[in-house]
């Protein structure tokens, strides 16, 4: 998911149909509404930073955006489980599965996770034989990622998730999540969305506030 993503850019075309992979991440939790989450950055630690800038914003200037969520203290581990014992109920149940999934290198049940309008473009990035093994690798060094929090944006959930001892914030990866006939799936809808980059940048390089 997100193959030679660099810091502070937006996932974009074939990296953001990769998400996981870039950052050798995924996982992720139910979004539960029980409060607010402020998302602080800097422009300059953002991926999109023209629309900012053409509002008068300096490179140093802070934006922030405040969604319906909550974060966690301290961050929840999630460890890779069975297909048997994945489901898509919630957005945590899926992110779970979703990580799962690629640990466990099973293509049928990477896509089945995925958006049914993404399915294809994803399919043709596992076809590749040199980023199957790149992703294979990668997932074989992680058991379990870090959830930081839970939001909600329009019609879908951000997961804030990192992986990796210490679960450093900079390493970190927002997913996205849609409801689709009852599941929640991944999905690559958000990936030039400036609030989906301002809340990945406030979590990796930037501050979140939980407020009741």
């Amino acid at each position: 998911m997100g193959m030679g993503m660099g810091m502070g850019m937006a996932l974009t075309g074939r990296a953001a149909a990769l998400g996981w992979l870039g950052l050798a991440v995924l996982g992720l939790a139910a979004p539960a509404v029980a409060g607010e989450v402020v998302f602080r950055a800097q422009v300059k630690h953002l991926g999109v930073q023209l629309p900012h800038l053409d509002r008068g914003k300096k490179f140093e200037d802070a934006v922030e955006v405040v969604l319906p969520g909550e974060l966690f203290e301290p961050p929840r581990r999630l460890d890779a489980v069975a297909r048997a014992q994945a489901d898509l109920s919630t957005p945590e149940a899926a992110a779970r599965s979703d990580f799962s999934a690629w640990k466990a290198d099973d293509v049928a049940w990477i896509l089945g996770n995925f958006a049914a309008a993404e399915q294809a473009a994803l399919a043709a990035f596992l076809d590749d034989a040199k980023m199957r093994a790149a992703s294979k690798a990668a997932f074989a060094k992680q058991d379990s990622v870090f959830l930081w929090g839970v939001v909600r944006y329009e019609a879908y959930a951000l997961v804030l998730v990192t992986y990796g001892q210490g679960a450093e914030r900079a390493r970190g990866l927002t997913a996205t999540f849609v409801e689709e006939a009852g599941a929640w799936k991944r999905t690559n809808a958000l990936s030039a969305d400036e609030t989906l980059d301002l809340v990945w940048s406030a979590l990796r390089l930037g501050e979140m506030t939980a407020r009741p």
